[in-house]
């Protein structure tokens, strides 16, 4: 393998060039695959839609956790912020930020693959990469928090790998410290679960600076990665400062993630067997990036003529993260996404092997247009969205079929009972005006008990069920419409309850509150 200074000139000689390409790439991969795509009515995924849900409500003054509540991290729901302020009632916004993510990771694994020694073929795996991760079965349906979070572990993983292949006494600058230790605080903000690659990083840059008896460096890098995540971590400290509820966020944020939502296994043989179930599941579901990405660690591991730090690195790096995402047992689809970060490793042995069979750059050109076109046809042909909503029209789907018969206003408001936010408040418009607007999967009893509350009090002008209902939900409600859920649901119909007349005038004065 060989490392030309001449192969890294030409990538920054051409920066425009691989972002245009990038960009090219990922905005046509993500038009087939994800379904915040303008080709799709609906992304009806019910985590995205209360990612954008959580996001709207912080657009209009709603402060997370305290007034709304779910138990993701504050940055993805200021990202999804941004995006609802492009498009408040689509995920077009949501769609773009895809784009910029995908762009970025490609970007940074082209960077990568020109580290490890490959040249012309490193623009042929971009799309092929792009292809294999976004039509797998862990992408689920676009817009996840592990998506968002590969070119943040990427670009962390590029440094680690440019650190290890410098000279013996050479130090990682204090930029490069900071700059990794704010990618951190980032993911720590969104999903702490995906930190895993993150411990690695600091553990070998700690362990490489001690082994050559650096220890002023060592201590230093400490010092200086955790600047950055304290860098990343202010906004959120004023934030909830100002807002009075640094309480809610820390409860709801770690305590709740960590003390209630997580597996079955009560001991530590069953924890072992959840952990290597779920992993094994993410594995034999996303084989045509996970079977490369596993030959990729063996050719890490057994490269001649690399510094050993080099060999064992990547496979930490993998292990680590792997062992925080399903470290709780639970073996949900898009979990494993975030492992395609390492997806340099799977594409840097096929691109070397290419360029050893094919020395002529205008054929790798040539193949490079094939590989372009037949990552398309892969989005088309593996993609499990486009089988559902794909190219449909919005009439076809429950949430605009629901909005289209609820009455809008400036006191309409919603309550999304029993189930997780379906993308009602989306195809409305409504802006979530009580705290437990929907039902997560935490068993938390205090959301249990207020969702009954609202109905019975009738704080809602509208209440959209799977048909789990309190008994004395048509006290206060009448049902007005049904519609029939997408196929392959888990639910088949929903229920759109609207409250009374005669108990809507009554409490006309107080539609509105903040709760």
């Amino acid at each position: 393998m060989y490392r030309g200074q001449k192969s890294e000139m030409n990538v920054r000689s051409s920066p425009w060039r691989l972002a245009g390409f990038c960009l090219l790439i990922a905005a046509g991969c993500l038009l087939i695959c994800s379904k915040s795509s303008p080709l799709y009515p609906l992304n009806d995924w019910s985590d995205a839609n209360i990612y954008f849900t959580m996001g709207k409500g912080m657009a209009h003054g709603r402060v997370i956790y305290r007034d709304l509540y779910d138990h993701k991290g504050p940055l993805l729901y200021a990202l999804y912020a941004l995006c609802y302020l492009i498009s408040p009632r689509s995920f077009l916004g949501v769609w773009f930020l895809e784009i910029a993510c995908l762009a970025g990771f490609l970007a940074v694994i082209f960077s990568h693959l020109r580290l490890y020694g490959a040249r012309w073929t490193a623009w042929a795996a971009l799309p092929l990469l792009a292809a294999l991760v976004t039509s797998s079965l862990s992408f689920q349906q676009g817009g996840s928090a592990e998506e968002l979070c590969i070119p943040l572990l990427c670009m962390a993983f590029l440094t680690l790998m440019r650190f290890l292949q410098k000279p013996g006494n050479e130090k990682l600058n204090i930029r490069r410290l900071v700059g990794v230790g704010v990618l951190c605080g980032c993911v720590l903000w969104i999903k702490f679960t995906m930190l895993g690659m993150f411990l690695a990083w600091i553990a070998v840059v700690f362990g490489r600076h001690a082994s050559r008896r650096q220890w002023k460096a060592a201590l230093q890098s400490l010092l200086w990665y955790g600047l950055g995540m304290m860098i990343a971590s202010l906004p959120w400290l004023i934030y909830f400062s100002l807002n009075r509820a640094v309480g809610d966020w820390l409860q709801t944020y770690l305590c709740h993630n960590l003390f209630l939502y997580s597996g079955e296994a009560v001991n530590l043989l069953n924890r072992v067997k959840a952990i290597a179930g779920s992993g094994w599941s993410w594995f034999t579901g996303n084989l045509p990036y996970t079977l490369p990405l596993l030959l990729g660690l063996g050719f890490c591991t057994f490269r001649r003529r690399v510094d050993p730090w080099e060999k064992v690195v990547p496979g930490l790096c993998v292990g680590l993260t792997a062992l925080g995402v399903f470290a709780g047992g639970k073996s949900y689809v898009y979990y494993g996404l975030i492992l395609a970060a390492f997806g340099v490793l799977g594409m840097a042995p096929f691109c070397l092997f290419v360029e050893g069979l094919i020395m002529n750059p205008r054929r790798i050109r040539v193949l490079s247009g094939v590989v372009v076109a037949a990552s398309i046809g892969l989005c088309a042909g593996l993609s499990p969205n486009v089988g559902t909503s794909f190219l449909k029209p919005k009439e076809s789907l429950m949430q605009y079929q629901l909005a289209e018969v609820m009455n809008e206003g400036p006191e309409v408001t919603l309550l999304n009972y029993g189930f997780m936010d379906a993308g009602f408040f989306t195809a409305t418009g409504i802006v979530p005006h009580v705290k437990y607007f929907h039902q997560t999967n935490v068993p938390l009893q205090e959301m249990l008990d207020e969702q009954i509350r609202y109905v019975e009090e009738g704080l809602c002008t509208y209440v959209v069920t799977r048909g789990k209902q309190p008994v004395d939900m048509n006290q206060n409600y009448e049902l007005i419409a049904t519609a029939d859920s997408p196929e392959g649901f888990w639910y088949d119909h929903v229920y759109l309850y609207r409250l009374r007349q005669a108990k809507a005038l009554a409490l006309l004065p107080d539609l509105n509150p903040v709760r």
